[in-house]
């Protein structure tokens, strides 16, 4: 498996029940449902059929974060009933035919959320990590860029995060270099692009620029497995055996199932002598 197709990959991120209406949440890596969703308010009687809708989508969404396929499935296809054009309503079928593994009728319906609304960018993004996730990464680099051009978008560093990770995906090192530091001047407690950067140089054999990232990553975020792998092959290039070590026994310690620890077991021993 390549560096690159390790990387850390953007996840779906649902709209929020809140006064900024369908601005998406940006998230860590992995596509997941992460819905952000809270205390969203019933439906009203007698209300214009557009806030009915949008109570439908809620709920729908509301429902799929607890698990409830059923009862979100039935109130997002009211919602698609009472307006079948409503982006946040074809958006909201999306995220649940992701979950269902339905995905061919996951990307027809986030067609249409974007058809509907072509600046509705949390589902650009949302549907950029879907065409990543499903191998189609020209399709996703053409979605995430659409979505980085969206000056007014919340989600911008996770966006360029994701821009980068295809671009690494698609061969195109120097564009993803300088999108994940565009990530970083947007939000510099942003993490994952530290990460990126930092492989990105040990690969590139500077490994003193690598190093100086990697330590900004880790004091943004806890160690995980392929952050910790990485100090151990830089601690090998710079013959520092007591790093090595003590990151070797981190590793093995807190990720032990992790195919960066078997590498790592398989390389230098087990340091736990199991």
């Amino acid at each position: 498996m390549s560096a690159d197709s390790r990387r850390s990959s953007p996840r779906l991120v649902p709209s929020a029940c809140s006064a900024d209406r369908w601005v998406g949440r940006a998230a860590l890596p992995g596509l997941l449902l992460v819905l952000l969703l809270a205390g969203c308010a019933g439906l009203p009687s007698g209300a214009p059929r557009s806030e009915v809708v949008d109570n439908h989508v809620r709920l729908g969404l509301a429902y799929l974060k607890e698990g409830n396929r059923e009862a979100a499935r039935r109130h997002l296809l009211r919602a698609i009933d009472l307006d079948p054009r409503s982006a946040e309503a074809n958006h909201g079928m999306a995220l649940l035919l992701v979950a269902d593994t339905e995905y061919e009728l996951a990307d027809e319906h986030f067609r249409r959320a974007l058809a509907a609304r072509p600046d509705f960018t949390s589902a650009r993004n949302n549907y950029a990590v879907f065409l990543y996730e499903r191998g189609k990464l020209e399709e996703a680099y053409r979605q995430y860029k659409r979505a980085s051009e969206d000056l007014g978008y919340s989600g911008r560093p996770q966006v360029f995060h994701g821009l980068g990770v295809v671009a690494a995906r698609l061969g195109r090192r120097e564009e993803a270099r300088a999108a994940w530091e565009k990530a970083i001047a947007l939000r510099p407690a942003f993490a994952l692009p530290y990460l990126e950067l930092a492989e990105y140089h040990f690969e590139a054999g500077e490994v003193a620029r690598a190093r100086r990232y990697l330590e900004a990553f880790d004091r943004r975020a806890s160690p995980v497995p392929r952050s910790l792998w990485l100090w151990v092959r830089i601690a090998d290039r710079l013959g520092d055996r007591d790093l090595l070590a003590s990151k070797g026994l981190a590793l093995t310690k807190l990720f032990p199932a992790s195919l960066e620890a078997r590498r790592y077991r398989e390389q230098y021993g087990d340091p736990l002598g199991t």
